[in-house]
């Protein structure tokens, strides 16, 4: 494991600090949070992301003031047949007054180099970690050697189709925290048969258990939990949720075995749009439109891309190519 380099010789660098970021200390980096983002984080939101004992966090304090800070939420993905722990990066950011341009000492590198040489790698606390950085936080970082690219996203229009004969054999509930608990059941199911369609896959564990606490339990987002059953034998079909927007109805998650996503894609499109002059969209990893057959469909790139560590030692950008599956139910922001 490479060694903590000291902090840059500049009048602000010599009081840096690199500590751990927590429940005790979670007021200062919400109140970093809003002075950088220009928008408040609420405690409950916070305690969501991360309160849960699988989250870390580091922070780079000049004197007594938070000036950096670089979120981990740990969760589990499917990675070659096996569960593995893995971290998703959130909330990275620096005080403008402590962005040292792209320099191997600044807030932001000690920020970044402290999580992954504490946490990431083999036989540390997270095989590996991905999220959805904006393109100055994937290019500081790519500059400083830190990460490499290793997939995009692209979003989907969703088009809507009259029923087909075969829809009518389906039937549609919508889930809330009240009617959950009878379901969970077909949702693992599902989860079950998506893991076993797609063995080359990275993805995000979406059980009955993370379905719940990702949109039911969320403190500040409603969405629409829609599950698909077959009228005469009650096998779950698919699993979608869907969050609306002031412009757009966010197809965010879909749990289903490949074959059926074109159709499930399809329901969604038809129920959702329903009274509702609203376009749906859908956001994948762009490797994958292909490969689930939804090439059909009007493709757009996102100015998203999945970045892998390449400071530690772990999984190499090229084990990770276009592995990656995710969905926008996988940010931790939407």
């Amino acid at each position: 494991m490479p060694p903590a380099l000291p902090p840059e010789s500049s009048p602000a660098a010599t009081s840096f600090r690199v500590g751990e970021v927590g429940a005790a200390n979670a007021g200062e980096m919400r109140a970093l949070f809003t002075s950088v983002f220009g928008k408040p984080m609420s405690e409950a939101f916070w305690n969501w992301k991360y309160r849960d004992g699988h989250s870390h966090c580091m922070g780079v304090w000049d004197g007594d003031t938070l000036v950096a800070h670089y979120g981990g939420v740990g969760t589990d993905v499917v990675y070659d047949g096996k569960t593995v722990n893995v971290v998703q990066i959130a909330d990275v950011m620096v005080m403008p007054a402590a962005r040292y341009a792209v320099r191997k000492h600044s807030p932001f590198f000690l920020a970044t180099t402290h999580f992954i040489e504490r946490y990431v790698g083999y036989g540390q606390t997270y095989v590996m970690g991905f999220g959805f950085p904006s393109d100055r936080h994937l290019h500081l970082a790519q500059r400083l050697g830190l990460y490499a690219p290793v997939g995009g996203m692209s979003e989907l229009s969703l088009q809507r189709s009259d029923r087909r004969l075969s829809d009518r054999l389906l039937q549609t509930c919508t889930l809330t925290a009240d009617n959950f608990s009878r379901h969970a059941a077909a949702i693992d199911k599902l989860w079950d048969s998506m893991q076993s369609s797609l063995p080359t896959a990275i993805l995000v564990r979406k059980n009955a258990e993370r379905i719940r606490h990702r949109y039911l339990l969320h403190p500040e987002n409603h969405y629409h939990c829609l599950l698909w059953r077959h009228r005469l034998t009650g096998k779950p079909f698919a699993l979608a949720v869907v969050k609306q927007e002031p412009a757009r109805m966010l197809l965010m998650d879909v749990v289903a075995a490949a074959a059926d996503f074109p159709k499930a894609l399809r329901l969604v499109a038809h129920t959702m749009e329903s009274g509702k002059d609203l376009p749906v969209v859908f956001w994948l990893s762009s490797a994958w439109t292909e490969r689930l057959q939804l090439a059909t469909l009007a493709v757009q790139s996102l100015p998203i891309t999945t970045p892998a560590n390449i400071h530690s030692k772990g999984p190499t950008p090229d084990e990770l190519q276009d592995r990656w599956c995710l969905t926008a139910g996988d940010t931790d922001y939407l």
